[in-house]
């Protein structure tokens, strides 16, 4: 959705927040594992190698959730979405939302869609999310320390909930790592 390339994979030279989410999520590497390894996971870009993403991007990836949600051997059940809009802080939809009808269209169908709280908690020193983690269609998730703590930088409200967040060890493209060639860094 990003580059129309079908290729799920982040090639830098900013594109590694997918992997490292994916890897949060399914990894399957002994001490590095995440918190479902073995998990089916179907990639969609929708950030670009230079970090760009459009909420364009994001709505026709969500269309194909919902088109495609029966074509596996495991349909599938649930939706990450680990970005936002830092220039939103509220727990309404802002004027301009785009995604709502695929929100609540995943909603009815029995889809679980996560999304990150936000990350400028700082920049307004009170309760609210960013967007979209502000649709009431989603779960919001805030960012936690290994200690349970609230990350000083997570956006957050009562309707939230918290996971860890800060300083995770999981994979990262090889071109944040050792450059060898082989998909095994973290």
């Amino acid at each position: 959705f990003a580059e129309n390339d079908g290729m799920p994979y982040d090639d830098g030279p900013y594109g590694s927040h997918g992997t490292h989410v994916g890897g949060i999520i399914g990894a399957d590497a002994g001490k590095n594992s995440g918190v479902a390894p073995g998990v089916d996971i179907v990639a969609l870009r929708v950030f670009d190698d230079y970090g760009a993403g459009y909420f364009e991007w994001v709505e026709k990836a969500l269309q194909w959730v919902i088109d495609n949600r029966n074509t596996f051997d495991n349909p599938i059940t649930a939706v990450n979405l680990s970005l936002g809009i830092s220039g939103w802080n509220s727990t309404s939809v802002p004027g301009w939302a785009m995604l709502e009808d695929e929100f609540k269209q995943l909603n009815q169908l029995g889809v679980f869609v996560s999304v990150a709280a936000g990350n400028a908690f700082q920049n307004y020193g009170k309760p609210g999310l960013s967007y979209p983690a502000a649709s009431p269609h989603v779960v919001p998730v805030m960012s936690a320390d290994a200690n349970g703590q609230l990350s000083y930088y997570s956006q957050r409200h009562t309707s939230a909930i918290a996971a860890p967040g800060r300083s995770i060890v999981s994979s990262v493209p090889d071109y944040m790592g050792n450059f060898n060639g082989t998909a095994d860094d973290w």
